[in-house]
């Protein structure tokens, strides 16, 4: 799916930029804030709309706010992992009986956004088929925080997304949160919630697997749910947590332990003889959806070597770098980006000190 509107081509530049003023988005961690996110959809603006070239521009200008965020670039990786995901969860929807199969998404930089771009081409896929209101919430994303004390714990994320106040003698020092389970279990089948999305479980401590995922393995024997967990170490971690087992007793060598979910796996874009094409493949997406008046098409392969050397072919990286050069030559009327404006800027790169 696309992920923010632009004005029509007739907007004047004033109009537009209004339209483009940037909101204060809600976290995605809360229903309001995911759902915005499902549904936003982000086109460049066309230079014609746009201030003319030399006109003094502000952060809140539409080139500048579609330049901090611009469409996502799927590399091979993520266009694999979605449809991978898709199969699974599609089977998942028809089957009355018994748990459904989870997924884990495992690697490096760039796992977040496979996951949430799984959570939002499902909600897409089931929005064909029905009209979306105000209590429907068929996914549910939370992030682990850094420590949990206690079982309670884990219904506090799942009650925040829902905007369950959770909380007693709020107004004194002592207040304390209550155990959120069955108002959120309620809450997630009143809604008809098919999907839970569960980002970082490598921030779970050893000390905490057993619990957490006893507590994600209640969910879905109570709920008709597919989960989806991603984190770094991810896959060792879920077959540890769901086998009751620490990380640091599990048998490296045993086999018993190997879950039967499936790992979609998220790696560097690898810039070397004979494996040039992926790469360029990404430059060139970013190439086509720069915004920029001097920008010649081709630009950003020219610096293919360039880019990869800065970036390691983290996904990540390169976006923030990208974007940021972007902006920056959007600020100083240069329009393109050159060796010499990424040389301007920090991200990626690692100088020697000199004093």
């Amino acid at each position: 799916m696309d992920a923010a509107r632009t004005a029509p081509k007739s907007a004047a530049p004033a109009a537009l930029a209004a339209r483009w003023a940037p909101l204060d988005p809600e976290l995605l961690t809360v229903r309001e804030g995911f759902m915005d996110f499902v549904h936003r959809k982000l086109e460049p603006p066309d230079l014609q709309d746009c201030a003319p070239q030399g006109t003094e521009v502000t952060d809140t200008d539409p080139r500048m706010i579609y330049h901090g965020e611009m469409i996502p670039v799927s590399t091979p990786d993520v266009t694999q992992g979605l449809k991978d995901a898709r199969r699974t969860l599609r089977t998942n929807r028809f089957r009355p009986t018994g748990k459904r199969m989870s997924m884990i998404v495992d690697g490096c930089a760039g796992k977040t956004t496979l996951l949430l771009q799984i959570g939002r081409a499902y909600q897409g896929v089931l929005e064909t088929e029905r009209r979306p209101d105000d209590e429907w919430t068929p996914v549910v994303y939370i992030n682990v925080p850094p420590r949990h004390e206690s079982n309670m714990d884990w219904s506090l994320p799942f009650a925040d997304f829902f905007g369950m106040d959770h909380t007693i003698n709020i107004d004194k020092r002592t207040y304390r949160s209550t155990d959120m389970t069955e108002p959120v279990v309620h809450a997630m089948r009143e809604s008809r919630t098919s999907l839970i999305l569960i980002d970082g479980v490598d921030r779970i401590h050893d000390s905490d697997l057993a619990a957490a995922f006893d507590y994600f393995d209640c969910l879905q024997a109570r709920l008709r749910v597919s989960v989806i967990y991603s984190g770094r170490g991810a896959t060792d971690i879920v077959n540890e947590g769901l086998h009751n087992r620490r990380r640091s007793e599990r048998p490296r060598t045993s086999e018993q332990f190997r879950s039967s979910q499936p790992v979609m796996r998220i790696s560097p874009i690898p810039f070397r003889k004979g494996q040039e094409g992926g790469w360029r493949t990404v430059l060139q997406s970013y190439d086509d959806n720069l915004r920029l008046y001097n920008h010649q098409p081709g630009a950003l392969l020219e610096l293919d070597e360039e880019l990869h050397e800065r970036t390691h072919g983290y996904m990540d990286t390169l976006d923030q770098l990208i974007c940021q050069t972007s902006q920056e030559v959007i600020e100083d009327g240069t329009e393109a980006i050159t060796q010499e404006a990424l040389d301007n800027m920090i991200v990626g790169r690692n100088d020697p000190d000199n004093d």
